[in-house]
């Protein structure tokens, strides 16, 4: 349950990577491919902008890059590696969004299928103009009010469930028509959630997206918050906040589904990047619908500060290539996933400070390497 910075990623002039100095020694060592001038990018911030990071470049699905820096547990001195888990914050949502286009791939709905159809207790949902349908859901124009802010503690506290609330929500004024306006909300990815779990006919989102996409892929280490306590400690990566070196410990946990909450690595996302490549999910045609832009009603495309968005992933173009993008920002992590749809290069970014902008570093890593 993240909150997602804005769609617009900030774009700075990639530097000449070759130039810079060679700085290795936060590197964990790897057997992975590994770039020297990644490195001399990504170095500078660990230990001054969050303890520790991971790194993984791929190109058209094969991995060019794939390391960890500085610390998991600063207390433990324990290294982050290509095996730690981080929590992914919003940059989950794109994992919802897949599964709820590999169900409609068989026929169990569409975009336009009315969310009452399949979440009853929206049947009642106040609107003088059309019901919620599941493509408001995906690209954040459903109008349905942020649960964050909710004054009720069982809806905005760490012990809130989808089932709580989704019945909230069913139950609050709309913040707008839907289909008028963008408005990037956890609350629709909460609830696409709890649709996608319904669709199924399983207990949780947990349950399809293991079902639909982690098992096939072999991404053994990857779960939703809810079955954390199965999980290694060992492995997780502890959060914190702060700069400038200067970091405290930062944890608030959830049990919701849809928003964020995966909890995964560097080698699992390997897995996941690849299927969205090589077509092991779904095929290209279907893969290149999760990275189209959505639309109002009045039939203009989505436009938040010259971005759109698809299934999960910021749209824009830069340099002339056409981007999908998320970031994720959470207590205790922040994450960033970078896919250039014209070159099939990707960068992924891990961190287990909260504080830090990761944007930026994407695109020097993408320059980097080219």
């Amino acid at each position: 349950m993240v909150l997602y910075p804005g769609l617009l990623m900030v774009r700075l002039a990639a530097v000449l990577i070759a130039c810079l100095p060679v700085l290795v020694s936060g590197a964990t060592a790897s057997d992975a491919p590994h770039l020297v001038a990644v490195d001399n990018v990504v170095e500078p911030y660990v230990g001054r902008d969050t303890p520790g990071l991971a790194v993984l470049v791929m190109s058209k699905g094969t991995v060019l890059h794939k390391s960890g820096y500085g610390f998991a547990d600063i207390d433990a001195e324990r290294p982050v590696t290509a095996q730690t888990i981080f929590d992914l914050a919003s940059v989950s949502k794109e994992m919802t969004a897949l599964a709820a286009r590999l169900q409609m791939q068989d026929g169990l709905y569409d975009e336009d299928t009315a969310v009452a159809d399949i979440l009853p207790v929206f049947a009642d949902q106040a609107s003088d103009d059309r019901a919620i349908v599941v493509g408001d859901l995906i690209h954040h124009v459903s109008g349905l009010t942020d649960y964050i802010n909710a004054d009720e503690e069982s809806v905005s506290g760490t012990e809130a469930t989808n089932a709580v609330v989704v019945n909230w929500l069913a139950d609050q004024p709309l913040d707008h028509a839907p289909g008028t306006q963008f408005d990037y909300s956890n609350s629709g990815y909460v609830t696409l959630g709890s649709l996608v779990a319904m669709a199924d006919g399983a207990d949780s989102l947990n349950g399809v997206l293991h079902a639909r996409i982690w098992d096939d892929l072999g991404m053994e280490s990857t779960n939703l918050v809810v079955l954390a306590e199965g999980v290694d400690p060992d492995r997780m990566a502890t959060g914190y906040s702060g700069l400038e070196g200067d970091f405290e410990l930062s944890h608030v946990p959830s049990l919701l589904e849809g928003d964020g909450n995966v909890l995964t690595c560097l080698d699992d996302l390997a897995l996941y990047e690849t299927a969205l490549s090589d077509g092991s999910l779904l095929d290209e045609q279907a893969i290149k619908t999760l990275f189209e832009n959505g639309t109002l009603d009045d039939g203009s495309p989505i436009n938040e500060d010259g971005a759109g968005y698809g299934y999960g992933w910021g749209l824009e173009t830069w340099g002339g290539d056409q981007y999908a993008t998320h970031s994720g920002s959470w207590m205790g992590t922040s994450t960033y996933y970078q896919r250039n749809l014209d070159t099939g290069m990707t960068v992924i970014l891990l961190a287990n400070g909260e504080d830090i902008s990761l944007a930026e570093m994407a695109v020097d890593v993408e320059a980097a390497a080219e």
